[in-house]
Order: C-alpha cells, then sequence, then structure tokens
C-alpha cells in the first residue's frame, strides 16, 4: 500500500468535486466467503481485493486496488444512492455493509488498528458514517 500522505494528495483529493469537503478515509477489505475455499481451494485467496475509500460529505469514494498494492479502478457513490450504510463494531477491523439502491451490496472489513503507514478508520470518520447509516 501507498503511504497515507501520498494517498490523500495523490488519489483522493483529485476526485473531489466543488463544494465536497474530505471527512477522512480507511483501507478496507473484501474478502470472499468460506464456500469458495471449499470450492476452488487456495486460489480463493486471488479474490480478496483492498479497498481505499474516502468519505465525504456529499458520497463515498471507492479506490480499488491491485494484488500488487497499485490502484486500479475509482467509484464515488452518493448517500442518496445507497439505501444502507451498516458499520459494525471490531478489535482490529468492524464489518462495513453497504446496500444500493439497485440491490447490490457491497460487504467489507474497515481496518481499525493498524502499522502507522496504513489508513485506518479514526474516531471522527467512524461517528460520520454511523450518522449516515440512519
Amino acid at each position: 500500500m501507498i503511504a497515507k500522505d501520498k494517498i490523500k494528495n495523490e488519489l483522493i483529493l483529485p476526485h473531489l468535486k466543488s463544494e465536497e469537503e474530505l471527512i477522512g478515509f480507511f483501507q478496507a477489505t473484501y474478502t470472499p466467503s468460506m464456500w469458495w475455499y471449499f470450492l476452488i481451494g487456495p486460489l480463493s485467496l486471488f479474490a480478496m481485493r483492498t479497498y481505499l475509500i474516502a468519505v465525504t460529505n456529499k458520497g463515498l469514494q471507492f479506490h480499488k486496488f491491485t494484488m500488487w498494492g497499485k490502484p486500479d479502478t475509482y467509484d464515488f457513490f452518493s448517500y442518496p444512492e445507497m439505501n444502507t450504510l451498516k458499520l459494525g463494531s471490531g478489535f482490529l477491523q468492524a464489518p462495513l455493509k453497504v446496500t444500493f439502491v439497485n440491490g447490490r451490496a457491497l460487504k467489507l472489513k474497515a481496518q481499525l488498528k493498524g502499522a502507522r503507514r496504513v489508513a485506518t478508520l479514526d474516531e471522527k470518520t467512524k461517528e460520520y458514517l454511523l450518522s449516515k447509516s440512519g
């Protein structure tokens, strides 16, 4: 992964629109269900994905990374495009489930603690997400 200050300056800030304010950002991981491990074995580890999620006052930025930690794709979803936003609790990671208006859902694990260079979910961003969860 890239260092936090470099992430903010090179990935997040260029995508901010006018009158959009950055609340915070954190790293999250998508892990396929255990059934995939039983079906295809250790190859299911290739389905793991790392995201950098930037929380703004208008919506969420999703930056998907490759297996080698390089930025791959970017998506933005405004809060009206999301039906539900649930953030659980945890020690190292917290479950985050985003359900979109079209019925699709994304289940991630938000990073709460980690090395200094890893973008973790801070209290300010967590409180803002909980306020948006309804």
